[in-house]
């Protein structure tokens, strides 16, 4: 790498990197706005129940979003019994890899499972999705989503 002084004013130098005698820009980099949603098919389960979560990822733009990766991290309360991408690979149990979603893009994943609380009593509990990506998000407040249900019953002895 080359430099050379191509101005000064005020004191300050100014320089330039030059490689092989051509100036080269920066790469540019992306920016994309990943949003997720998170529904529940039914909001009051009983204990042994399944519950079917769906999590919808879509890419807001301006740009390509790369290395996306979006699910739900199961809490201990609830045990998984299946998981699916729309798009992509399976990575841990419950969440999708996309190599990359164009803008207006979504992709859905599909998680099944069952409430596993020993209490006789109602609780209601919330459940968190969340979504990345390699792409700076210009609006990381829209990238996690979570759906409150009530379970209700204990499990049989």
């Amino acid at each position: 790498m080359n430099w050379r002084i191509v101005a000064t004013g005020l004191g300050i130098l100014v320089l330039v990197a030059l490689w092989s005698g051509t100036l080269r820009p920066a790469a540019a980099q992306g920016l994309a706005d990943l949003a997720i949603t998170k529904v529940a098919d039914r909001h009051n389960v009983r204990v042994g129940q399944n519950v079917v979560y769906t999590i919808t990822v879509t890419n807001r733009g301006p740009d390509v979003a790369t290395e996306v990766a979006f699910g739900d991290p199961v809490p201990d309360w609830l045990n998984w019994v299946e998981f699916t991408c729309s798009r992509g690979e399976i990575v841990f149990p419950t969440f999708c890899r996309i190599a990359s979603l164009e803008p207006g893009e979504s992709a859905t994943a599909t998680l099944v499972a069952t409430p596993d609380i020993h209490s006789g009593e109602s609780r209601r509990i919330g459940n968190m999705a969340q979504a990345s990506s390699s792409t700076p998000d210009r609006d990381s407040a829209n990238n996690t989503a979570s759906v409150t249900i009530t379970v209700t019953g204990k499990l049989p002895r």
